[in-house]
């Protein structure tokens, strides 16, 4: 009992930190995020200095460079443009709070389990994501529910019954979406690349039926969600092409899985599309581009014709160099992450900020060289993620700041000989 005590409050904490949102009962205060981020320094500290188990990780000290040297950039191209938009202003503090929020659900995993393990992450953001999936959907049909929510979680009404899309119990549009679509490449890669998650098959088919729970009621909530399904899958096709050597034993019954389980979502989704209007709008809306390569003979939605009027971009030489200082603002009509973040201090604050997420996917893939691919899924969704909203990735890549010596040469396949994972 304890342990699922333990197990349930680890799920806590990563939806407060992956899935953060604002307390309803203190909309001006903290949001959740922020407050695990306290916690999780103050159990660092004590960590760290009392208990000497864990330091402060390498690759924090060149991200604090890069979005130390992000927030001087987006400071100047403030004062310069005399703007009082300090949107980006203080990265540095979003950068370490991003860390150290995932920190006290690390060391729970770490007490609960024995050892952190990618397997084990794995685990629980599926939980945390399927928890955001089903709440979302009983939301959206529940109004006692959606009450119940609304007096934990603070969320703009106004704005989402003007919109009417699904929100889940803390997150909802691309935000949501961008954080499905990165659980989604996790689930692909760990199936391919961890032989003892293949060989539980158990495990094994609930995390690949996730797979698919996730990418059909995601893409409800976000399109962008399908994003992150194709690339997962596309990195498995791209890792068994390029690596014949090294592919995978153990795991052929997950491809009749895969199969089964297309058929599967394809009958249900089909049967509801024809038998329930709720469900027809949503699963339009889901697989739009679909729908309209079938009937108009074009792979696009509304939103990416849309997207096509916002390209907006500097007017001159001095915007595109260090911006114009606005970001928080509809000024410029534009959701476009690429637009919004080079109008606020122009390419050398952009530069900036894409080099340091290529030195993240560059660091991770050098010293997890078995798990390559993954970061290459996370560098392209860096890129995709830019063209539809101004988000950043960091929130996944905070969970590997935290693994010990010891846990990084388990997920380079170098096993101990006598493992303390329970």
């Amino acid at each position: 009992m304890r342990k699922i005590l333990l197990m349930i409050l680890i799920g806590v904490l990563i939806t407060c930190s992956y899935y953060s949102f604002d307390l309803a009962a203190w909309p001006g205060g903290p949001n959740t995020k922020m407050i695990v981020a306290v916690i999780g320094l103050l159990w660092f500290g004590y960590d760290a200095l009392l208990r000497r188990n864990v330091q402060l990780p390498q690759v924090m000290v060149v991200g604090l460079l890069f979005a130390g040297f992000y927030s001087i950039i987006n400071i100047f191209a403030i004062e310069f443009n005399a703007t009082d938009d300090y949107s980006y202003a203080n990265y540095v503090t979003t950068f370490l709070v991003w860390i150290f929020s995932v920190y006290p659900a690390i060391a729970l995993i770490r007490l609960t389990h024995g050892e952190v393990t990618l397997p084990l992450i794995t685990y629980y953001l599926v939980a945390a994501t399927l928890f955001q999936c089903v709440t979302g959907l009983i939301m959206d049909n529940n109004p006692s529910f959606d009450e119940f929510n609304a007096k934990i979680v603070a969320w703009d009404m106004d704005f989402y019954d003007r919109i009417n899309r699904i929100r889940c119990f803390s997150t909802s549009l691309d935000s949501g979406g961008v954080r499905f679509a990165l659980v989604l490449i996790l689930i692909m890669v760990v199936l391919d690349t961890e032989e003892s998650v293949r060989s539980n098959k158990g495990v094994a088919l609930s995390l690949l039926f996730s797979f698919f729970v996730i990418s059909s009621v995601g893409s409800m909530v976000a399109r962008t969600t399908s994003t992150g399904a194709l690339v997962g899958l596309l990195l498995v096709i791209l890792h068994n092409v390029f690596n014949p050597r090294q592919q995978t034993s153990g795991g052929g019954y997950l491809v009749w899985a895969f199969l089964v389980f297309s058929t599967l979502m394809a009958g249900v989704g089909i049967y509801l599309y024809n038998t329930d209007e709720y469900y027809y709008n949503l699963i339009r809306f889901a697989f739009e581009a679909f729908f309209n390569l079938a009937e108009q003979g074009e792979f696009t939605t509304g939103s990416t014709e849309v997207l096509e009027t916002m390209w907006k971009w500097p007017s001159d030489t001095k915007s595109w160099i260090i911006g114009t200082g606005i970001y928080g603002t509809w000024a410029y009509g534009t959701d476009i992450g690429y637009c919004r973040l080079i109008l606020y201090s122009g390419l050398t604050g952009f530069v900036v900020f894409a080099m340091s997420f290529v030195y993240y996917a560059y660091y991770f893939a050098r010293k997890y060289p078995r798990y390559v691919w993954l970061f290459i899924g996370y560098l392209a969704m860096t890129f995709i993620v830019w063209v539809k909203v101004s988000t950043d990735i960091m929130m996944i890549y905070a969970f590997f700041f935290w693994f010990t010596a010891e846990e990084s040469d388990r997920i380079n396949g170098i096993i101990p000989e006598e493992s303390t994972v329970s």
